[in-house]
Formats: C-alpha cells, sequence, structure tokens
C-alpha cells in the first residue's frame, strides 16, 4: 500500500508504462461498448420494423422508471445543472494536467471521446429509438378522418364556443398570471393531467416525473424553444418565461415524451387531450387555446373570410393574451431562434418525421380526427 502510495506522490503511477497501456485499452474498451450499444440500437429501429415498438413499450420503461424517478427526487432541472456543471468540470480538469505537469492533454482527449460516447448511447436508448414507435393514433386505434375545410371550421367554432364559456365562467377579471397555474402547482397539475389522461388511453399510464420550469429560460427565449425533453435524464423541461396559457399545455406536451412519443405534433395532441380533460379549468383554457392557434393557423391558409369571422367572436381576453404571446415571441425573433428552427427542423427529419418542423402543425388533423370520431358524441 505505501509503495501505491509513494507512486501517487511522485506522480509515477499514471506513467508506468504498462499503467498507461492499460489505462489506454480501458478507454478504448468503454467507448466501442458505449458506440457499439448506440449505433446497433440505432439501426435495429431503422431497419427492423417491429423492434422500436417493442423497444419503446418494453424496454424503455425500465430506463424511466430508474433513471427518471431518480431524476424526479431532485426539485431543479437536473439536465440544466449538469449542463453548466460540464464546462467547470473541463476547467478544473485542465488546470489539474497543468499543476501535475507530467501528466498529457491526451488524457482529456481520451475521457471526452468516452462521455461523449456513452451520451451518444444514453440519447439512442431514451429518445432516438423511440422516434421509430408505433404512432399514438394507431397504438390507441383513434380514427383519422379527412380534415377539409368545412370540418377544420366546424372545430374551430366549438373551440370558440368553449372559449367564450371559459371567459364568462372562468376568467372573471382575473389576470393570466394569477390564473394559470405556475411552479409546483403546475408540475402537480400537470402529472395530474398526464395521469387522468392514462386512464383513457392505456399507453400514457404509469409514472411521471414532474416537469421543471428552466432556471435560467431566457436562452430558450432567445432560440424560440417553448420546453425540451432531456433524454439523458429522463425530463421533462419548460420555459418559463412564456406567456402564461402556453406553460399548462407545453408541460403536458412534454412530460407525453416520456411515453416513449417523440413525434412533435402526437406531443402537441397528446397535450391537448391532456389539457381539456383535466377537472383544472385552467388547462382546459390552455388546451383550447393551443388548439385554436394550430387549427386557426390552418383555417387561415385556407379560408382568410372565415378566419377573421370566427377570431372576431373570440373574448376579448382571450385575443389579448393571443396579441401578448405574439408579442413576447417576436421580442425574440432573433438570429439564433432561426438557426435553432433550422437544427430542430434537420433534427426531426434525421430521426425519421420527413416533416421537420412541419411536424408540430399535424395537430389539427388528429384533433379534427378526435373531434369528428370520439369527442362529438359528448359535445
Amino acid at each position: 500500500m505505501s509503495e501505491i502510495i509513494k507512486k501517487f506522490a511522485n506522480n509515477d503511477y499514471f506513467y508506468n508504462p504498462q499503467e498507461k497501456k492499460k489505462s489506454s485499452l480501458l478507454w478504448l474498451f468503454l467507448f466501442l461498448i458505449f458506440m457499439g450499444i448506440g449505433l446497433t440500437l440505432s439501426i435495429l429501429s431503422r431497419e427492423v420494423p417491429e423492434f422500436a415498438p417493442f423497444y419503446s413499450t418494453k424496454i424503455y420503461p425500465l430506463w424511466q422508471g430508474t433513471l427518471g424517478r431518480f431524476s424526479g427526487l431532485f426539485p431543479f432541472s437536473l439536465s440544466e445543472a449538469i449542463l453548466y456543471s460540464l464546462p467547470v468540470i473541463l476547467i478544473l480538469d485542465i488546470i489539474f494536467i497543468i499543476v501535475r505537469k507530467r501528466r498529457r492533454f491526451s488524457g482529456v482527449i481520451k475521457r471526452i471521446l468516452v462521455f461523449l460516447s456513452l451520451l451518444f448511447c444514453i440519447y439512442t436508448a431514451n429518445c432516438g429509438v423511440n422516434y421509430f414507435n408505433k404512432p399514438f393514433l394507431v397504438s390507441e386505434r383513434v380514427p383519422i378522418v379527412e380534415p377539409n375545410l368545412p370540418r377544420i371550421v366546424q372545430f374551430c367554432q366549438y373551440l370558440v364556443d368553449e372559449l367564450n364559456h371559459s371567459s364568462e365562467e372562468n376568467m372573471k377579471g382575473t389576470s393570466p398570471q394569477d390564473y394559470y397555474p405556475q411552479g409546483q402547482e403546475l408540475a402537480e397539475e400537470a402529472v395530474e393531467a398526464m395521469n387522468r389522461l392514462g386512464g383513457i388511453y392505456p399507453s400514457l399510464s404509469g409514472y411521471y416525473s414532474k416537469p421543471k420550469a428552466i432556471t435560467n429560460s431566457r436562452p430558450f427565449s432567445n432560440m424560440g424553444v417553448t420546453g425540451i425533453y432531456s433524454p439523458f435524464t429522463i425530463e421533462a423541461n419548460y420555459n418559463r418565461e412564456m406567456t402564461p396559457y402556453n406553460l399548462p399545455f407545453t408541460a403536458c406536451h412534454e412530460l407525453s415524451h416520456l411515453k416513449g412519443y417523440m413525434d412533435e405534433g402526437e406531443a402537441n395532441f397528446i397535450g391537448f387531450l391532456a389539457c381539456i380533460n383535466s377537472d383544472n379549468k385552467a388547462f382546459n383554457r390552455s388546451g383550447l387555446m393551443m388548439a385554436w392557434v394550430y387549427a386557426g393557423n390552418e383555417l387561415y391558409r385556407l379560408d382568410r373570410d372565415t378566419f377573421s369571422k370566427l377570431r372576431k367572436s373570440l373574448p376579448e381576453d382571450v385575443i389579448q393574451e393571443l396579441d401578448d404571446n405574439n408579442e413576447f415571441w417576436e421580442t425574440y425573433e432573433t438570429k439564433a431562434s432561426e438557426i435553432q428552427d433550422q437544427i430542430n427542423d434537420a433534427y426531426l427529419q434525421y430521426n425519421g418525421l420527413e416533416e421537420g418542423i412541419v411536424s408540430y402543425d399535424t395537430v389539427t388533423v388528429m384533433m379534427v380526427s378526435w373531434f369528428f370520431t370520439s369527442a362529438e358524441a359528448n359535445i
């Protein structure tokens, strides 16, 4: 034991040729293992049709139930904390090398490569494969109807009627900041909404960790990002700076990714369903507002006159919230947000979503299908 201590003290341990060779082989072994697992999962999900649905429903829930529960123990975003700590760790590692003059920077490179291969492996296991999961509408056997103009008009009229009812019964002069839940209340209500929806759609049942606000949300506002799912910690994170009506819907949208549904249109649809099926009136309103944004945009594209008539029949408080939201995002229409859109578009296409960022808008097809096959009997 004293000999080992002496080697460390003299800085000889790290530079013993045999030990150095063993160390290099170990780093190489770890790199190949992590990359091998990640590549194997990626290839199987893309080339074997039944692999991703099996993995997403049988294997991935094990990670969500372990790593997801662990990260859920922290009241803050663990992924955000790790992100900010990595540069600090790297700087300290470099300082340590400079102080320990006989050590080399090749060790830093090895550690970085192994760390990146580990991230790739975790990403693929907790996210990448799920992009090739069976679609939500197929899993839950929700029929799809053609979203023609008359149906979209009828659905938008339903949204207008519900929003008018919401304003008359619930807002009553309350400011949006006071009306929509935030912080811990938002997190608890979002989990409750998803659990409630899981009672209707079995693939959404099970454990949910609470969605977490991003402490430093400004970079996400600058990039036009409302929320993000972290596959490395299996966390749902949301931008806390947004206009309040976005918060419940976004929290549920991000939580849907925890169940293996990565398609953004599907996540929007699940977020909508979670909100309107919640027993929290603010969540109901959030879902209706976001549905109007997406369906209204499609109606505007098809028939501007009808869109204009319906928009004028919205309550003044709804119009004010929509205007506030537009003003908020216009403030952050920067080069950074354009680059983020391009990156996100390429990322989604790489993962099999040919529509790219347009996939967010496919929620209108799903909502109209839901309205005419599942909801209209209860309306």
